[in-house]
């Protein structure tokens, strides 16, 4: 208890420091505030970007999770010229009027996959707060899109039988694996993961069906009663795991400590290269019932208006050699394509396509898998052709899945505050955490009595004072006593 109220108190504290962002510093050079998730960028590309415009400083920071950085820019709208959120908390932001939309007629450096584009337009809702207030819009027209992937398994398939992979269920509760598998120490990512176990059976029937917007509405179900099963399903499936993480599992799989983990795609990737050095192969899987695709952009804060600064370093960022250069050292496929240039495409084959002995140079297809990624560069089908080796396939799956992967996979929507409220209690009560939504907003009465309090006895003894004499406030100064009912004692 302690603790908390030292970081809330403090959080408070550094909200009331915090500067506008957009403004100049000492040297007169524009300040362009970047927050960021940990490890999600290549940082010499802020170096070369402050080279590029020398009248441009970048302060760069990091948060942990969507939700910390959400709650940041409520308390201070003006921390940040430009954040990196995922696709549900850039709706969330947006439609309580906490961005400014990005007219994309500035954005000449920018050429996203047409495929991912489309999705990213489809997403639409009503802007209820704010600038744009009853206005329809399209997630696009806030952001620029940065990274994209999917979730799912990362196994060590010597440990873990390929068709348990196929779905969640066939690892998840198997006692094959208990004590072996670790789920995500994330609310939304594990809450879907849950529905995708209660609804196996509608889903798989959705998604035989081509019925795919449905197969969005199983995975993004919130009523109480799926809540219930969500939150009962976990606290059975809890005792079985090897725990809850964020980061570890892609160590925990390479040094043998669990045999599968939930992952996110960019994670798996480096999970698999990490592994492959030390001779261990691990494999990635979207399982048949369906998973999450997920889209971080770039968004302007409505608090900034440092918009010369912004499409500057959106525009450089979005330049094909500076995506590949942050592609390769972050690991996570980007949503920028540049089908005209080729830069891209040419990267991916240089990364995957194995036509080519090394040693020979002789070029063959024979034992390969044939990947068509022409969908996502909006071309012919045949036009961007890589061919794989079964033992790579699954790194390239986790970078750029097929069209039948991502038809089975959904958007996660965001949660209104009620929703949120019910789901994160759900989620304390899962992980036995004493800290739930009620408990907290007690202790933040308990702060704000605390501080009125404190006010209050600085301004009785005021009051005491300006109602003294002034020959009796002259004499306590001179003599340094104390008032105690408008009288001067020692």
């Amino acid at each position: 208890m302690k603790k908390f109220l030292t970081v809330l108190l403090a959080g408070l504290l550094a909200a009331m420091c915090v500067p506008f962002s957009g403004c100049s510093s000492s040297s007169g050079k524009t300040i362009l505030k970047i927050c960021n998730c940990e490890d999600y960028i290549d940082e010499e590309l802020l170096d070369m970007f402050e080279e590029r415009y020398p009248d441009i400083k970048v302060e760069y920071s990091t948060y942990g999770t969507n939700e910390n950085l959400y709650n940041e820019l409520v308390i201070n709208p003006n921390s940040y010229d430009l954040v990196v959120p995922s696709e549900y908390m850039i709706q969330k932001l947006a439609t309580e009027g906490r961005l400014n939309k990005l007219d994309h007629d500035k954005l000449s450096g920018y050429e996203p996959s047409p495929y991912i584009e489309e999705r990213l337009e489809n997403i639409t809702f009503t802007v209820e707060s704010g600038e744009y207030k009853g206005e329809e819009a399209k997630l696009s027209d806030f952001m620029v899109g940065y990274m994209w992937g999917t979730m799912g398994w990362v196994i060590n398939p010597g440990k873990v039988n390929a068709d348990d992979a196929k779905s969640w269920d066939g690892i998840l509760g198997n006692k094959k694996y208990n004590k072996k598998v670790t789920l995500k120490d994330s609310v939304r990512d594990t809450y879907l993961v849950s529905l995708a176990l209660i609804y196996k059976n509608e889903l798989l029937t959705a998604i035989n069906n081509g019925n795919f917007g449905e197969v969005s509405e199983w995975l993004n179900k919130t009523d109480k009663e799926t809540v219930k099963k969500v939150g009962d399903k976990l606290s059975s499936l809890k005792n079985s795991l090897y725990g809850f993480e964020v980061d570890s599992g892609k160590n925990d799989i390479v040094t043998g400590k669990i045999d599968a983990y939930v992952a996110w795609s960019g994670d798996a990737a480096y999970a698999i290269d990490e592994a492959e050095e030390k001779k261990v192969h691990l494999d990635y899987v979207v399982p048949e019932e369906g998973s999450n695709i997920w889209f971080d952009g770039l968004v302007m804060p409505s608090g900034s208006k440092n918009y010369d600064a912004v499409y500057k370093f959106l525009n450089f960022i979005s330049e094909p050699e500076n995506v590949v250069k942050n592609m390769d050292y972050i690991g996570y496929s980007s949503i920028v394509a540049a089908p005209e240039s080729g830069v891209i495409f040419d990267y991916i084959a240089d990364n995957f396509d194995e036509r080519e002995d090394e040693e020979t140079g002789e070029v063959s297809t024979e034992g390969l898998i044939e990947v068509d990624l022409s969908y996502y560069f909006g071309n012919e089908d045949g036009e961007n052709v890589v061919y794989v080796s079964e033992e790579s396939y699954g790194r390239l799956m986790a970078q750029y899945p097929t069209q039948d992967i991502i038809k089975r996979c959904a958007v996660m929507n965001y949660f209104d505050n009620e929703t949120l409220t019910i789901i994160n209690d759900m989620w304390a009560g899962v992980k036995g955490e004493t800290f739930n939504t009620s408990t907290i907003i007690m202790v933040l009465v308990l702060v704000l009595i605390i501080i009125a309090a404190i006010v209050l006895y600085r301004l009785r003894d005021k009051i005491k004072w300006l109602k003294l004499p002034e020959s009796k406030r002259s004499y306590a100064e001179k003599h340094d006593l104390k008032v105690v009912s408008r009288e001067i004692v020692q």
